[in-house]
């Protein structure tokens, strides 16, 4: 019969209303083929605020636990039996639908494996043994990681099952299947604290079960042991961290403050706690941005380990909350040099990304920034390339003197540096244009790249030269007229743009085609505007 009340239980059973009921449970009747819900009597009845239902006769019944809430006892009968009327014995619901059976008394290896498999390994249980069984440590603590070791042994040999004892000091503990009385599965919320040991010995037991089972660590236990005198329960306190919130990075959230104390810590307890608070950031950048403060200082202890953490923890802050981020520029500056590493790969694309809200607090950094352009890393220089473009965007002056420089990506293979290093330039020609003009020769032959972008960005460039020195690009007004019929919307705009700068009377037809046709707005006022300058 499934989940049976024992009759000392069920002496205290009441009806719904608080009514005590009459009479005990007995054993079933040997002939009765099914379960079958009494006719007379209470049903359901309350034992210990739990649902149960009486199955069998007047003379003969049985009392029941209902797993599933249901509403009637041939409900009951119904759901807590098999598709051939087999009762299902000691389960209850799963979270993911269905149910789960949460206690056995195994007579094969098979069924307890079978039992063991319904779960992962950080399900907790209760394993019993026979009275006559012996074991080198008490099993009264709960245990994890049960499962079967011995499926290549003969099989002559009893089946062997090895588990791991949240003991103080969790240990390994193996038991042959007939030792084993019965194996229960336990509230991961009764699981032992040890909170009256020392904090090592928590500490210990902690990083044990975290390797095993994360999501069982209470992670607020770990808060004492993150500010323990010990630094070396600092250190496992803090793996531990990390280990639980590499599973679950939301059951860090309550331990932010704790983690950021930490980074002034010795280097390796200080590099677990930037992991963890890398893991945090994934799910909840906004929820690290007060640890900002506290990278610069790991930045500039020169291990590369952590610097590398940190700086990718900073491109999260920096990616979500710029303003907390803005004060590591002067650390991240630090790490910019020619050859390329991971660190420094993040730190520049953190400092790209604080260029631009911030492009005063990056400009003192122009110079580095050239100087990244001299190495032979493609994608270091399109990050380069990006922060640069933030920069002058708002100060052309900025670059000016990088320009032979960025004339010389124009020729790499990589579309997203060449757009870049031709953005930079025309942010140059917004105020210099006099000082691009000589490079026009240069610029044209980017207005038929395969890249839109580039593209675009090169009619821009274009289009400020022409506004000073027209002449310098009146050269290309075929290829100008031929982009009119780009399908990038910005090089159709910037096209335009030059060509009424240009002045020149052969693309008045284009010009006049594309204020009467062009599906953009944009650019039929562009071509219109144009045309004015023309006529």
């Amino acid at each position: 019969m499934p989940n049976p009340v024992c009759r000392d239980c069920a002496a205290s059973a009441t009806t719904p209303d608080g009514e005590p009921i009459e009479g005990l449970p007995s054993e079933p009747a040997d002939d009765e083929p099914s379960l079958t819900p009494c006719e007379t009597g209470p049903n359901p009845v309350i034992v210990d605020g739990a649902r149960c239902w009486r199955t069998g006769s007047d003379d003969a019944w049985q009392l029941s636990r209902d797993a599933l809430d249901c509403d009637s006892c041939g409900e009951f009968v119904d759901r807590h039996t098999d598709t051939d009327g087999n009762t299902l014995a000691w389960f209850a619901p799963d979270p993911a639908g269905g149910v789960v059976q949460t206690r056995i008394e195994p007579d094969s290896a098979p069924a307890l494996t079978a039992f063991v498999e319904q779960f992962d390994g950080t399900t907790p249980v209760r394993i019993e043994l026979t009275a006559t069984a012996s074991s080198p440590v008490p099993t009264d603590q709960p245990a994890i990681g049960l499962q079967r070791v011995d499926t290549a042994t003969p099989a002559a040999s009893a089946p062997t099952f090895e588990a791991t004892l949240l003991t103080a000091e969790p240990q390994p503990v193996r038991f042959e299947l007939p030792a084993i009385d019965r194996v229960t599965v336990v509230d991961a919320t009764t699981l032992p604290t040890f909170a009256d040991r020392e904090p090592a010995m928590r500490a210990a037991y902690y990083r044990t079960l975290a390797a095993t089972a994360p999501e069982l660590v209470d992670i607020d236990a770990l808060r004492p042991l993150l500010t323990a005198a010990d630094p070396q329960v600092r250190y496992t306190a803090v793996r531990t961290v990390e280990t639980v919130v590499d599973v679950s990075p939301t059951a860090g959230l309550g331990l932010v403050d704790a983690l950021a104390d930490r980074l002034a810590d010795r280097e390796l307890t200080a590099l677990y706690a930037v992991r963890s608070l890398i893991h945090i950031a994934e799910q909840h950048p906004e929820s690290v941005a007060d640890a900002a403060g506290g990278l610069t200082g790991c930045i500039d202890t020169g291990d590369s380990l952590l610097a590398t953490a940190s700086t990718r923890l900073l491109l999260y802050i920096a990616e979500h909350d710029p303003a907390a981020a803005i004060d590591a520029t002067p650390a991240l500056a630090s790490l910019l040099s020619p050859t390329p590493t991971r660190a420094r790969r993040q730190a520049l694309a953190t400092l790209s990304m604080l260029a631009e809200p911030y492009p005063e607090e990056v400009r003192p950094l122009v110079p580095q920034l050239c100087s990244l352009l001299q190495t032979d890393d493609a994608q270091y220089r399109i990050s380069c390339t990006a922060a640069l473009g933030r920069v002058t965007a708002e100060y052309p002056d900025a670059a000016a003197p990088a320009v032979p420089t960025l004339l010389d990506q124009l020729a790499m293979d990589d579309a997203e540096l060449r757009g870049n290093a031709v953005g930079v330039l025309g942010d140059i020609a917004q105020r210099f244009p006099t000082d691009i003009a000589p490079y026009a020769e240069e610029l044209g032959p980017m207005l038929d790249d395969d890249d839109p972008t580039v593209r675009s960005n090169t009619a821009g460039t274009l289009a400020r030269i022409a506004d000073e020195k027209p002449r310098h690009v009146r050269e290309f007004v075929p290829d100008l007229i031929e982009l009119l019929e780009d399908s990038w919307l910005r090089s159709r705009v910037h096209a335009c743009w030059a060509l009424g700068y240009c002045g020149d009377d052969s693309a008045v037809d284009a010009l006049d085609d594309a204020r009467h046709t062009d599906p953009s707005e944009a650019v039929r006022d562009r071509a219109a505007w144009a045309l004015d300058r023309i006529e």
